[in-house]
């Protein structure tokens, strides 16, 4: 089904990113939220290694305790971060979209009621002239 001019697609209301560095950016942050972050691997691994490492030298401990609990962080939180802003301006662009649509049906319908309500009292008045006097 072809597109009609007066109804926009939601992409064409997303923001895009400016700069080489900035799509770039972008498309790296979305590759490891989607592939790393949201994998059934990254969810075991942080399950399993800790529980691996209690037995383990104390050494060990504070390793997996650092690397989970900052630098695993660093870069998993504003990964996360943004794609839940993309998922937000999506969410906002399908909104307006939706918004656009409607309201574009409801002029098209008010134009065409409009445009009924005008055939009716021609036709309304055409039925009572052709009806003989005195009926």
């Amino acid at each position: 089904m072809s597109a009609h001019p007066e109804v926009r697609h939601p992409h064409g209301n997303l923001p895009q990113p400016a700069g080489c560095l900035a799509r770039w950016n972008d498309r790296l942050l979305t590759w490891v939220a989607e592939h790393i972050l949201a994998s059934m691997a990254t969810f075991d691994a942080a399950l399993v290694v800790p529980l691996l490492a209690l037995p383990a030298p104390t050494g060990v401990k504070i390793t997996i305790g650092v690397i989970s609990g900052s630098w695993f962080q660093w870069w998993a939180l504003p990964a996360l971060q943004r794609q839940q802003i993309k998922a937000d301006a999506k969410r906002d662009a399908k909104a307006d979209a939706d918004h656009q649509a409607l309201t574009h049906i409801a002029v098209t319908v008010d134009a065409i009621s409009g445009h009924l309500e005008a055939q009716d009292k021609v036709l309304t008045g055409l039925v009572l002239q052709a009806q003989p006097p005195g009926k």
